[in-house]
């Protein structure tokens, strides 16, 4: 984990994609979405800040490599 890199909890997650706590916990448990950190004695499911920045990235380079597609 990168100096500057922070743990999320999932409504932070979904507030950064612009979608529903709800879809955010689809998506972690219905895809390839970043996989959750798991801290002992901590009840919540914690996110890298940096690796859904990344798993963000890929899915524009996905579009943009598919934009003709898309159409």
């Amino acid at each position: 984990m990168s100096a500057n890199d922070r743990f999320l909890q999932i409504e932070e997650v979904a507030k950064i994609m612009g979608i529903g706590k709800t879809k955010a916990n689809e998506l972690v448990d219905d895809t390839d979405f970043i996989k959750p950190i798991i801290i002992d004695g901590f009840a919540r499911r914690l996110f890298s800040h940096l690796e859904l920045q990344e798993w963000m990235k890929a899915r524009r380079e996905d579009r943009n490599k598919n934009k003709d597609t898309l159409k």
